[in-house]
C-alpha cells in the first residue's frame, strides 16, 4: 500500500489548520473615555475601583463642603463611611472601593475618619471592656469618649450594558454623597462613570 499520497494530504491539512487552531479565539480589553462610542466592556476590576476612588476624591477636595465646615467650626470634619450599594449586573466588592476612597481622603489631611464597621466596633468595645478590668486606670479608654461623625458618606454603583455582534459596552456609574448627621441634609454629591470596551473574536467548531 502506497502511503505517500495519504501522508502528503495529511501534512497539507495540518499546515492549513494550524493558523485556525492557533487563533481559535482572541480577547482584548481597553479602557476608554466615557465619550468613546461603541465597544465591548470588561468586568469591574480593582483598577477601576482605585481610579474611581481617586477621581471622586479629587472632586470632593475641589468643592467647598470641607472648607466650609472648617471655617464654621474651626476643625476638620469627622467622616464615617456608610453603605455602598451595588446595583450593577455583576458582583462587585464595594469594600475595595470604599477602602481606596477612605485611604485617599484620610491622606489628604482634610478630614478625620471614624469606623462604621460593626466588626471593628465590637472589637473595640471588647478591648475597652478588657482595659477597664485589667489595665492601669491612667491608660484606660472607657466608654463615652468616642468621637462622633459629622458626615456620613454613602453611595451606589450602577451599570448598564449594550451588545452588538462581537462587541459589548458596559458603563459603570458610581454615585457618592455626604449627609450631615445633624440635619440629614445632603451637603455634597457627585458621580463618576467608567466606560470599558472589549473585543471578542473566534471560530466555532
Amino acid at each position: 500500500m502506497n502511503l505517500q499520497p495519504f501522508l502528503r494530504i495529511s501534512l497539507i491539512c495540518a499546515i492549513c489548520l494550524a493558523p485556525l487552531m492557533g487563533g481559535c479565539s482572541s480577547y482584548s480589553v481597553q479602557r476608554v473615555s466615557v465619550d468613546t462610542e461603541g465597544g465591548v466592556t470588561s468586568r469591574w476590576t480593582d483598577t477601576d475601583a482605585r481610579l474611581t476612588a481617586k477621581t471622586l476624591i479629587r472632586k470632593a477636595l475641589d468643592t467647598p463642603w470641607l472648607t466650609n465646615f472648617q471655617e464654621k467650626h474651626g476643625r476638620r470634619p469627622v467622616v464615617e463611611l456608610g453603605q455602598m450599594i451595588n446595583r450593577s449586573d455583576q458582583h462587585i466588592n464595594t469594600r475595595i472601593f470604599l477602602n481606596h476612597f477612605q485611604d485617599e481622603l484620610i491622606n489628604s489631611g482634610k478630614v478625620r475618619f471614624v469606623t462604621a464597621s460593626e466588626a471593628h466596633r465590637r472589637a473595640l468595645q471588647e478591648e475597652r471592656e478588657y482595659q477597664m478590668k485589667h489595665a492601669r486606670s491612667s491608660t484606660v479608654h472607657g466608654p463615652g469618649q468616642q468621637t462622633g461623625a459629622d458626615y456620613l458618606l454613602t453611595g451606589s454603583i450602577n451599570s448598564y450594558v449594550a451588545r452588538r455582534g462581537g462587541k459589548t459596552v458596559r458603563f459603570y456609574e458610581t454615585h457618592l454623597k455626604a449627609i450631615d448627621l445633624s440635619t440629614n441634609e445632603i451637603i455634597w454629591g457627585t458621580e463618576y462613570r467608567v466606560k470599558k470596551i472589549a473585543h471578542q473574536s473566534g471560530y466555532g467548531f
